[in-house]
């Protein structure tokens, strides 16, 4: 039953009430003042009400809206920063109160840039916690930095040449770059491993400059002083497959993103430094916090074999 916030928002003297601060994590996650209504039982109108009297007290405008929808302004994702945190303790502290492990509900936002392998945890995380919603965003790793670093995401599973020292998290697997190959491709006639050097001057799809994938092929290509003939530089593994498959060039990907396409085969490569780390990263000062500690405590489990 949709209701009233109870009590007045009133003006607390420069400090956000505990009800402006549900409505304004609600709205950031939920995207739009309707949807943060409908997730805390309460009228759009009251949503508004909270936010209104938090923009007033704190000088600043927090949300802009976008047709139905609504996002963080610079300062909304600041004060989401904090606010993110604040919830998870929250959650954190009505289990431990309880006494349950469980976590009752919420929302775990993760960003994936390596999608295959996450997934199994994912199920796990799920069957374990059945009251959470996940939500799944894909990105490179960089943007998927970005969104951790402003509270965008909660977790974030990508490929890292190296360990980014303001983050924490465990590694989930090793990734090896490969060849994509059309399927009546001459080099296609097997799927033995690709010296580094059979590369040279073959026309390679690689994604865009931001990505861990060209950055470490590319890298690795210079250091073996192997020339490269770039046919064309696409936004996403999935349009790799597909100028792949339709005779571009051939496709530079990671063997955990192969996916199932029977137009494409691949050649593992051979050669030094075509190997990345996949970690489950987050901010470190939420590592122990409700929904994010638990999925860390999950994939650990799994590295420990349990």
């Amino acid at each position: 039953m949709m209701s009233e916030w109870p009590g007045k928002p009133g003006h607390s003297g420069g400090s956000m009430n505990f009800n402006q601060m549900r409505a304004f994590h609600a709205v950031a996650m939920e995207g739009g003042f309707s949807a943060a209504a409908k997730a805390l039982g309460v009228t759009q109108p009251a949503v508004t009400v909270q936010i209104r009297g938090l923009e007033t007290e704190l000088g600043v405008r927090l949300f802009l809206r976008r047709g139905q929808g609504a996002v963080p302004t610079t300062a909304g994702e600041t004060l989401l920063a904090h606010v993110r945190r604040i919830m998870l303790l929250v959650d954190r502290t009505a289990a431990e109160v309880a006494g349950n492990p469980a976590i009752g509900g919420g929302i775990v936002r993760l960003g994936l840039s390596t999608p295959a392998t996450i997934m199994s945890l994912a199920k796990r995380f799920a069957d374990a916690h059945p009251g959470v919603e996940l939500r799944l965003a894909t990105g490179n790793t960089e943007q998927l930095i970005e969104d951790l670093l402003a509270c965008r995401v909660d977790l974030i599973a990508a490929s890292h040449i190296d360990p980014d020292p303001r983050l924490a998290g465990v590694v989930l697997d090793r990734q090896r770059l490969t060849l994509l190959v059309p399927q009546n491709d001459p080099l296609a006639a097997t799927s033995d491993p690709l010296p580094l050097h059979a590369l040279a001057n073959l026309p390679l799809l690689l994604r865009e400059p931001s990505s861990v994938t060209r950055q470490l092929f590319l890298k690795a290509a210079d250091a073996a002083a192997i020339p490269i003939r770039m046919a064309a530089s696409l936004g996403s593994r999935e349009m790799i497959r597909e100028a792949t498959a339709a005779g571009l060039g051939y496709g530079i990907v990671f063997d955990g993103e192969l996916g199932r396409d029977n137009r494409l085969k691949h050649r593992p490569l051979i050669g030094e430094g075509l190997e990345a780390d996949v970690r489950l990263s987050c901010l470190p000062d939420m590592a122990d916090l409700g929904m994010v500690a638990a999925f860390l405590a999950l994939a650990r489990g799994d590295d420990a074999g349990g």
